[in-house]
């Protein structure tokens, strides 16, 4: 008997007992469903956790002067020399312009600005390069962000809140007018952007006053500070979501060791924010095979219940057995004969297993996504849930459907094999 035959035969079984068939392969469906849908959810929310970091500006590789040697710090003076210089930063820019942005801040101080009606408005000053912005999910309203040529030149320029231009022009556009910021530091800024004040995050009241950050250009508050321009001990440095984090920071630390590979008292040390994700994905993992290894026990309860019919099929047919051993079928094609229906059985039960799970997996995503935008609708926004089915447990799956029909369909199959063909033809 070919492979097809015995697959024909398998069929028409299977057709003469839909309903023992199906509660067959019932066992198989629910722990296959099960498996998928318990990866597919450890999978969605990881790469959601990931995404949502990511999206929360946490892609960022920090990197710092530090000691070689700390036990001689006291004795060492860090110079100029020895800080980051925006010609190294510009410099990992321009050898990989796709994969990096500069995310430099200086906080300046707290200052006040009085408008027309003698009114006070506070303002927290800190300067900015043009990659600030987007990197604390800030958006333009209005005019325009700080640009490099603003630093090159260390223009008195700022961008303020919406906030701050309702208090300080009630129903007038700020942009364009030039306000007068006093406090330690008094200078007078133009103002050619107005942002977005998220829910009010950046505003903050004490008494009368309220505050709210007003940006200008970093090299201007550096300039302000009486810090040297152009240098610094730490910076913050953006790389491209969609590269693999672990690269990004390698391809850093790199190129600043070997800027510092001749300097015998200080080194530059990365540090990337997304390192922390390796240990929540690792929890996760955990999480996830454990349960998911529960939910295979129901596999084996399948893989039984598979057995058991076969078993009771091999009794049903025994006076079929009898007859092909007669006409003289071989052992083998009488073995390969319920090992085919065996896995076929498990094969049709794991297809719609997969179906099952994959839309299980679905209706979870669309679930969690309504009750995200329903009951937590002020942050639904930075959380980026994505229903991410798992192919590895897609794949597994369809294995284990075969494992466990070859496993479990064996021993009958055996039996079948075994039998004396006088006895199974006297057999009613």
């Amino acid at each position: 008997m070919t492979f097809f035959e015995c697959i024909k035969m398998a069929f028409s079984s299977m057709r003469m007992n839909k309903m023992r068939s199906f509660l067959t392969m019932l066992g198989i469906i629910i722990g296959i469903s099960s498996v998928i849908t318990i990866s597919s959810i450890g999978s969605t929310i990881k790469k959601t956790v990931s995404s949502s970091i990511i999206g929360l500006g946490m892609n960022i590789i920090e990197v710092q002067v530090i000691y070689r040697d700390w036990s001689n710090y006291d004795q060492i003076t860090l110079t100029d020399d020895d800080k980051i210089s925006d010609e190294m930063l510009y410099g990992l820019i321009e050898k990989y312009p796709e994969d990096y942005k500069l995310i430099s801040s200086e906080y300046l101080d707290v200052l006040e600005s009085i408008n027309a009606d003698n009114e006070s408005n506070g303002v927290n000053v800190t300067g900015i390069n043009p990659g600030y912005l987007s990197y604390t999910m800030t958006s333009i309203l209005k005019g325009r962000n700080i640009t490099e040529r603003d630093i090159k030149e260390q223009r008195s320029v700022a961008v303020v809140s919406e906030v701050f231009e309702k208090q300080y022009c009630k129903n007038e556009s700020i942009i364009g007018k030039t306000i007068s910021l006093n406090g330690m530091h008094n200078f007078k800024v133009t103002v050619v952007g107005v942002y977005k004040d998220r829910t009010n995050m950046k505003s903050y009241q004490n008494g009368e006053i309220i505050y709210t950050d007003l940006y200008i250009p970093y090299s201007l508050s550096m300039k302000l500070k009486g810090i040297p321009e152009n240098k610094t001990r730490y910076e913050n440095i953006q790389f491209n979501s969609e590269n693999d984090p672990q690269k990004m920071h390698d391809q850093v630390k790199e190129y600043f060791d070997n800027i510092y590979q001749n300097n015998p008292n200080f080194f530059v040390t990365t540090y990337n924010y997304l390192d922390d994700m390796k240990y929540i994905t690792i929890v996760i993992d955990v999480i996830a095979i454990a349960f998911a290894l529960i939910a295979a026990i129901s596999l084996i309860v399948g893989g039984v219940g598979v057995m058991n019919i076969m078993l009771v099929s091999v009794v049903e047919r025994t006076s079929e057995i009898g007859i092909r051993k007669a006409i003289g079928a071989k052992t083998s094609s009488i073995k390969r004969q319920f090992v085919t229906e065996s896995v076929i059985i498990c094969l049709i039960g794991g297809t719609i297993g997969i179906i099952s799970g994959l839309v299980s997996t679905y209706a979870l995503g669309f679930i969690a996504k309504y009750m995200l935008n329903t009951l937590a609708a002020d942050v639904a926004e930075s959380i980026t849930l994505e229903t991410t089915p798992s192919i590895l447990a897609i794949i597994i799956s369809v294995i284990c459907s075969i494992l466990i029909g070859i496993i479990f369909g064996s021993s009958p199959a055996k039996r079948a094999a075994k039998m004396n063909p006088i006895d199974a033809l006297r057999f009613e």
